[in-house]
């Protein structure tokens, strides 16, 4: 590989088991979707390569390229993927979302199409088969340091129908849809429970909610505080669509915006909050959590307050020590912290 923006990356199990699989797959137009690894960006391992993908983060970085060879989950142009010979899915930990995606490109794809799906044996590749039995036949090709490889041929092209992967939940009088991939998907979780019972009624100002997922932390604030000014950013897609549903199921104003944490913020906030993921896939990430406090002073506003909630074996004290900022613990339970930030 001789790619600069991948010299420098460790080699991820995905990408030596598709080299090692090389010659199956270079002289195909390719579709990759899924949880790519990042050193699976750039390589020149096909033919024709496009990208389809709901994270905002990789869309952005992708289409600053003068080759803008990505296309943004569930937009028109996911027609132009009907030309392409094979889909590489990269397999992810959350199988009704795998499923969701999936789904949705069969109706993308010709018939034709050669699929191919990798994956770590302990996200839970190997039930692909009792997964997709009506409409992919898989077989293993390959296996090595606990990646396997399916190929498969379509059996049937599924009717792509949202209504079957969302959720609908009431909590404390709101109204919540959601959908495969959205943190709190079945009911609201224990942390942004915590996080929200910490607020009272007379919070006024401009509020932003980072990783709004469903928009419920923002939501239930609204709920007690009519008069603010909400916001809710989120890197994915199909949160996005979430945020926007549920503000109009209760009525609530407020603009939703894909944001990569502060990337579209072009103003400050009288209050920011946040539960924010601490997982990549398998992995605790703590990126995400890092860049949230470290840059939440540049969008207060003079006595603004950043509230976040993480879990209690989540210690934040380097993220506070390394970047010098004063923080105080307003609420503590066996699981969580909630974090309070006063510019």
């Amino acid at each position: 590989m001789n790619s600069k923006n991948t010299k420098y990356l460790k080699k991820s199990k995905e990408y030596k088991l598709l080299k090692k699989n090389f010659q199956i797959f270079n002289n195909k137009t390719t579709i990759l979707s899924g949880l790519i690894p990042q050193d699976l960006y750039y390589p020149n391992l096909f033919k024709r390569s496009v990208i389809y993908t709901n994270d905002y983060h990789l869309y952005k970085k992708k289409s600053n390229e003068k080759k803008k060879n990505i296309i943004f989950n569930y937009s028109d142009n996911s027609k132009k993927l009907f030309k392409y010979q094979q889909l590489i899915y990269f397999w992810m930990k959350n199988k009704k979302e795998a499923k969701l995606q999936i789904i949705y490109l069969l109706t993308c794809i010709s018939n034709n199409c050669i699929i191919y799906v990798i994956g770590k044996k302990k996200s839970g590749i190997n039930s692909i088969n009792k997964i997709f039995i009506k409409y992919i036949q898989f077989n293993k090709i390959d296996y090595a340091r606990n990646c396997c490889l399916y190929h498969g041929y379509i059996l049937k092209t599924p009717k792509f129908i949202l209504k079957k992967f969302i959720k609908k939940y009431i909590w404390n009088n709101i109204i919540i849809y959601s959908l495969p991939g959205i943190f709190g998907y079945k009911k609201i979780d224990l942390g942004s429970k915590l996080l929200i019972s910490t607020f009272n009624k007379n919070i006024t100002g401009q509020i932003l909610d980072i990783g709004s997922g469903t928009g419920i932390i923002g939501i239930a604030i609204a709920k007690k505080n009519p008069l603010i000014y909400l916001t809710l950013i989120d890197i994915n897609n199909v949160a996005i669509w979430c945020s926007k549903k549920n503000l109009v199921k209760n009525n609530i104003q407020g603009k939703v915006l894909l944001s990569n944490i502060y990337s579209k913020i072009e103003k400050k906030y009288n209050l920011i909050v946040s539960n924010p993921p601490f997982h990549q896939n398998l992995k605790i990430n703590l990126n995400v959590i890092t860049k949230i406090i470290k840059n939440a002073k540049k969008y207060l506003k003079k006595k603004g307050e950043l509230r976040i909630v993480t879990n209690s074996f989540i210690s934040c004290d380097y993220i506070f020590n390394k970047y010098n900022i004063k923080y105080n613990i307003l609420l503590k339970t066996n699981k969580y912290k909630i974090f309070q930030i006063i510019k």
